[in-house]
């Protein structure tokens, strides 16, 4: 599939230099790339930032997306990280792209956690008060112990310090997907149709492998699933990433 552009799609509390190091190997190779960001998520930290994230949707950032994507003169395959792979399976189902990888994915609506440690997170947000009507910043013992937890703790700061706040209302969507009336993160299989790879970290502990497996599952066929040795929740960031993204475009190449 080497005429498809390539959509890059970030995770929460992020912006696309999330995926610049897997980019570079892309457009090395020849693809057209492409980085959009959600809504707002160009602002630097501010109240401003804050009130303009407030109450926003992860509808609001398929939208987005979608838009973006409507501009291009072919289907593109769209790489996403963790919400950016739930937004690539969201896409499939509005019949916009070719094929996604998803590294870490998060979780859609119909998929329960599996481990101790994502209930306990689950938890935490509950704790938290009305956390979906505020725009939270990143914790860093949360995200060390979490999605960074495999990472030298030099490399572990310059990542939180690089994220930024996030809807609270889209941190609900993801981790209470039961409870929104919305159901905004559920996805019509029967429309689904773009093959996708899914990337599990096996020392993920957001999406852990054993949460991730269920999920592809329900693609049947179209969905390849590879967990990756020794790999975090951010692993397109780790040291030898590089290999993370050959296999991604091996993948691709061969579709």
């Amino acid at each position: 599939m080497n005429n498809a552009p390539l959509v890059f799609l970030h995770g929460t509390n992020a912006e696309p230099w999330t995926m610049a190091p897997f980019r570079t190997v892309f457009e090395e190779r020849g693809y057209e790339c492409h980085s959009p960001t959600y809504r707002f998520h160009e602002l630097p930290d501010s109240e401003a930032r804050s009130n303009a994230l407030k109450g926003l949707s992860i509808s609001d950032y398929v939208d987005d997306c979608s838009a973006f994507i409507e501009t291009l003169d072919a289907k593109p395959v769209v790489i996403g990280h963790s919400l950016g792979g739930l937004i690539a399976q969201l896409l499939s189902a509005r019949g916009l792209i070719e094929a996604g990888v998803l590294i870490n994915s998060s979780i859609i609506n119909g998929t329960l956690p599996t481990t101790d440690m994502e209930r306990a997170l689950g938890k935490g947000f509950m704790s938290a008060g009305r956390f979906w009507e505020e725009a939270p910043g990143q914790d860093f013992e949360l995200l060390a112990a979490y999605g960074l937890n495999t990472m030298p703790e030099g490399q572990q700061h310059e990542i939180c310090d690089r994220l930024s706040t996030e809807s609270g209302n889209v941190l609900y969507e993801l981790f209470f997907w039961m409870y929104d009336v919305n159901q905004t993160t559920k996805v019509d299989f029967e429309k689904a149709k773009a093959p996708l790879l899914f990337l599990s970290g096996t020392e993920d502990k957001v999406v852990p492998p054993s949460t991730s497996r269920t999920m592809a599952e329900r693609y049947g066929d179209l969905a390849t699933f590879v967990e990756i040795e020794g790999r975090c929740h951010y692993m397109q960031l780790e040291t030898g990433w590089e290999q993370l993204a050959q296999q991604s475009l091996t993948w691709i190449e061969h579709l």
